[in-house]
This record gives C-alpha cells, structure tokens and sequence, in this order.
C-alpha cells in the first residue's frame, strides 16, 4: 500500500461517493470548505493505493505551526472494509510524520445512546493503533467527540496538543463562528446542543476575512 496526495478532481469524487456514504451530514464538510482549506496550504487529502486502486483514505489537517496534524477524516472504500486496511493506513501516517510531534483524532464520543456500541469499538480501533485518549473532549457544530492522540516524535504534550488543536478551528472560523460552533476543550457544563450542519458554513466568512480579523 501506498500514500498519494489527491488533487481537487479527486477529493470531489472521494467526497460525492465514500464521504457523503461513510459520513452523517452533521459531520461532514461540504466540498467548497475543503476546497477553500486546500487552498490554505495547510489541508492534505490523501489516498491509499494498491497498485491502482484506491482502497483508502486520510484527510490531514497540519496546525498552522507544524509539528501536528489532525486527521480530519480517515476510512476504507466501502468494497475494502473489514479488512485490516485502516490499521494500515495509520501505520503508514505514523511512518510518514515520524518527526511530527503529534497526530491528533477526534473520535465520536459515547452519549448513553444506542451508537455507544459502535463509538466505543472506533476507539478500541485507535488504542489498538497506538493512540492514547486525552484528558479533554471538544465539540465541533453540535458533535461531541472524544480526543486522542499519537506522538511519532514522543515529544507531543497534552497542553501542545490542545493549542494546537484551537489553532486549527481559530484559524478557519471567525471569533464568533468560533464562539458559536467550537468547544475545545469541552465545558462539561455547557449542555450540548443539538446538531448543526457543516453546510451552514456557506454563510461562514472566507480565509481573507478571517485574515482581516486579525489585522
């Protein structure tokens, strides 16, 4: 197996034919947002080949100093599942950013419903793979997620991660989308509200506004 950044044609297909089928609307960016973070610089979408054929997928999100990358999205073609490949890919990631000091996953976190089942076997999946769940949560648009993380380095920290990690969404959003979509880390006493989907984004400011937030 093999990692191959995709270019914008090929990020459009992944997201129209395994994205919009692996992925509840609510956690799912629209095409224009990735579209408009791959135009950042800091937004890598990668396939996993075998020979020619793309049996996987990571959607990598470098912070903005370096060091750390999220894994925004990570799965197997639906023909492929269940077979050891995603374990693989991971394997592949951590060969790949072996001097990063951080590779961070949000995973959908049990709630006392009936998803917990599947929740918890994802994060097993992550255990098994070499990741340590962190000691804070966050909430993305409605979602509540567990956070952990794997060092190649051994150098990443539990506070590096976390600013990281505010760096990333501070960058994309806005103060107020921020204030209004983000939690990280979680307030455990802050109720959680319902949902919201990733297309109210469309209604987001765009990086050059944000830049101007800055100034």
């Amino acid at each position: 197996m093999t990692l191959r950044e995709l270019d914008l044609e090929e990020l459009k297909w992944l997201h129209e034919h395994e994205l919009s089928e692996a992925f509840p609307p609510e956690e799912l960016k629209p095409f224009a947002a990735m579209e408009k973070l791959c135009a950042s610089g800091l937004y890598h979408p990668v396939g996993a080949y075998e020979g020619a054929d793309l049996v996987g997928y990571a959607l990598l999100w470098e912070s903005p100093g370096g060091k750390y990358v999220l894994i925004d999205y990570l799965g197997v073609t639906a023909s492929r599942r269940n077979g050891g490949l995603g374990a693989r890919i991971l394997s592949l990631l951590r060969e790949k950013f072996a001097h990063w000091d951080g590779i961070i996953v949000e995973s959908e976190a049990p709630d006392g419903g009936d998803h917990d089942a599947l929740r918890e076997r994802r994060m097993d999946f992550y255990r098994r793979c070499g990741f340590t769940f962190l000691d804070y949560d966050c909430v993305l648009f409605g979602v509540h997620y567990a956070v952990c993380l794997c060092s190649p380095s051994g150098k990443g920290t539990r506070d590096e991660t976390l600013e990281a990690h505010q760096a990333l969404y501070r960058r994309q959003f806005s103060q107020w989308a921020y204030d209004r979509f983000i939690q990280i880390p979680r307030d455990p006493d802050h109720p959680l509200e319902p949902p919201e989907s990733w297309a109210e984004q469309s209604d987001l400011p765009g990086l050059e506004e944000r830049k101007e937030d800055n100034l």
